[in-house]
């Protein structure tokens, strides 16, 4: 019969066979103005969310594209590319 194993004082223990975690990008948008804000879309990545946004034309929008780490990658603002 095989001994027991005291494991001692570990709170959080990490998964040995952790898998690796979504990346995606989001795609958050907002008026000019300031007075409505919501989430266009999520992709799996920068490119597709870039090629998303290229096929839209809106003029008082700003468009944020955020990685998995709440960074922003990309910004279209009104129609142009910044």
């Amino acid at each position: 019969m095989p001994r027991r194993k005291r494991v001692r004082g570990r709170l959080i223990q990490k998964q040995k066979n952790q898998l690796e975690l979504e990346k995606k990008v989001k795609i958050i948008a907002s008026k000019n103005d300031n007075t409505d804000i919501w989430t266009e879309g999520q992709f799996n990545t920068v490119e597709e969310a870039i090629n998303y946004l290229d096929k839209i034309d809106t003029s008082d929008v700003t468009y944020n594209v955020y990685s998995d780490s709440n960074r922003v990658i990309y910004t279209k603002q009104g129609g142009v590319s910044a």
